[in-house]
């Protein structure tokens, strides 16, 4: 009788532990299409471009919640060294936007090495982490991986147009390696 009784009890002490941890808010947003101020706050994208086998170029840029973004260029870009900037609560908000677009947090980790369907030599890699609160993700991307999503690409091509890495840059349009080589691994 009194195991039963023991039993009941710390059955319905699971019980209401459960409802309350239901019941309290998440710690951490993850529908990036709506992030409230506190959370913007708390908000850093960064993204890394590595150099390849010719004249790619190799910079990193960081963009925090509240507006402040920094540029560290380090190779085949017009400006070397460090810069800084801000953007506008919209732009971090449109950023926040296209994250949720290319479904960053469920990409994989890594799209590089033994996780390619092909595989070519000598191109850049570029490293993609959004940090926010104690939510973190970091995607790296190498060029030569096949088998990378399309909204990866994209969202690395919307980092660049919305904080405007040109203006650091340069045109990198024609920018690229001397050459590579492919592997099929299927």
């Amino acid at each position: 009788m009194v195991v039963q009784r023991l039993f009941r009890a710390g059955a319905a002490c699971s019980v209401v532990l459960i409802a309350a941890m239901s019941a309290r808010p998440a710690d951490q947003p993850t529908d990036l299409n709506s992030l409230s101020e506190t959370d913007l706050k708390t908000l850093t994208i960064r993204m890394e471009r590595t150099g390849c086998y010719g004249t790619c170029p190799a910079y990193t840029v960081t963009i925090h919640g509240d507006g402040r973004m920094e540029y560290q260029g380090k190779g085949h870009v017009k400006q070397s060294g460090t810069q800084e900037a801000r953007l506008e609560l919209d732009t971090i908000k449109a950023l926040a936007k296209e994250f949720a677009k290319a479904n960053f947090l469920t990409l994989s980790e890594d799209y590089s090495g033994e996780n390619c369907t092909r595989y070519c030599t000598d191109l850049p890699t570029t490293v993609t982490e959004l940090n926010l609160k104690e939510l973190n993700h970091r995607v790296k991307h190498y060029y030569g991986c096949g088998g990378a999503p399309k909204p990866l690409f994209d969202l690395e091509s919307a980092i660049d147009k919305l904080a405007n890495t040109e203006r650091w840059t340069g045109d990198v349009s024609k920018a690229g390696p001397f050459g590579t080589t492919c592997i099929d691994r299927n």
